[in-house]
């Protein structure tokens, strides 16, 4: 499909009666080059156009920029530049809806603004395969913000809840990758308790935290040494008891949510077994070993 099929703005060009001659003028000739693709010539036009005093309400402006800059993007590969133009086209798209107050170009000015809309989800999806966390978010608000501009009542939540349990699970990778990057750590943690906060029944967010705080504190015990002196070591136990003590309330959660969890009981045993709490590890062992052979779960 070419550029002119994505676009019925030619007819209202011809419609419009109330612009300066030479505007108008520079808007059909960026029509001319958009449809010749000639998308940098149109760009430079558009750019004057919009902001001149007349023009700059006139959504049917508004709605051709936006297509020559979602054109350039899609013909600019990922970088800075990309994202300046995605931005670019999605600002002109939104204004021109904004503008119409008749409803001449909105529909075609939400379908383009919708594709760019999940541009944002797809890149911030494909960041976080990449491990890249910051970039991830940072697509995910944009994208976010995006929706909102134009639905204020979309509904987001499923979609956020989502990413956010991968991203907790980017940001635990990091920390494992390199246990000196706390920071990693703590911030899985609050993007844990982000999905929780919105979710409290989330299975996924409650047994990820239990775990993630409990490998911390298998990490610190781990880490002593025969060289420690007595009061290091002492103080490295009562900091793992910390984090196991952090992780048991959101494994009961999990195993309440999922009684049959193989995962869970194992999670609970070994919480518990580094409590010291022997009867209750040796309570979800039963557990454990009492559910079928085949490990049928919920």
């Amino acid at each position: 499909m070419n550029r002119v099929a994505r676009i019925t703005i030619t007819l209202f060009l011809l419609l419009s009666g109330v612009f300066v001659h030479a505007q108008v003028d520079s808007l059909v000739e960026a029509l001319r080059k958009y449809q010749s693709g000639d998308l940098n010539g149109a760009r430079t036009l558009l750019d004057d156009v919009v902001n001149s005093p007349r023009q700059g309400t006139n959504p049917e402006a508004w709605l051709l920029r936006g297509f020559v800059y979602k054109d350039l993007y899609k013909d600019t590969g990922a970088g800075v530049e990309a994202d300046v133009l995605r931005d670019e086209a999605i600002g002109s798209l939104y204004t021109c809806v904004s503008l119409d107050s008749v409803g001449t170009y909105s529909e075609n000015a939400k379908q383009a603004y919708d594709y760019l809309a999940r541009t944002y989800f797809n890149d911030a999806a494909r960041a976080l395969n990449e491990l890249r966390a910051e970039d991830a978010e940072t697509l995910f608000h944009k994208y976010r913000s995006a929706v909102l501009r134009m639905d204020p009542k979309a509904p987001l939540q499923a979609r956020e809840i989502e990413f956010k349990n991968a991203l907790g699970t980017v940001y635990t990778k990091q920390f494992i990758k390199d246990r000196a990057q706390l920071d990693r750590f703590q911030k899985a943690v609050d993007t844990y308790l982000e999905v929780l906060a919105m979710d409290p029944d989330n299975y996924g967010a409650n047994y990820n935290l239990a775990t993630l705080y409990f490998n911390r504190g298998v990490f610190n015990i781990r880490a002593i040494t025969a060289d420690d002196e007595i009061p290091t070591i002492l103080e490295v136990q009562v900091a793992a008891k910390e984090f196991f003590q952090a992780a048991l309330p959101y494994m009961l959660k999990a195993h309440d949510l999922n009684p049959k969890r193989r995962e869970t009981l194992m999670g609970l045993e070994g919480i518990y077994y580094s409590l010291q709490e022997q009867a209750d590890a040796d309570k979800f062992r039963r557990l454990f070993e009492e559910l079928p052979p085949d490990g049928t779960e919920d």
